[in-house]
């Protein structure tokens, strides 16, 4: 199976959130959450979305993932939306989780 790398970033934050800042970034490698060093990520806000992520993962034919249908991805908090852009950053081999 291949799974496509990804990068996340918090692009805005709409609203008062002490959780999310600007400009964090972190990464999914070989279906893995990577948060680098000193950043932090809020858990309701990265609920919000892993569907998307699950599904951009996952290696389909050029033009039509997931990610081809919104450029943005937003934490559903009404009063501090944080707002985020995944990336593809490619894609590798991985064996079968046992």
């Amino acid at each position: 199976m291949k799974f496509k790398d990804l990068k996340v970033t918090i692009v805005k934050v709409e609203g008062q959130c002490s959780r999310s800042k600007v400009g964090t970034t972190f990464f999914i490698k070989n279906a893995k959450l990577e948060i680098p060093s000193g950043q932090n990520v809020c858990i309701f806000a990265l609920g919000s979305i892993l569907q998307p992520i699950t599904a951009a993962i996952i290696q389909s034919k050029e033009d039509e993932g997931i990610l081809n249908l919104l450029e943005e991805w937003q934490c559903p908090d009404p009063l501090a939306k944080v707002i985020f852009k995944i990336e593809e950053l490619g894609s590798q081999n991985v064996e079968k989780c046992a």
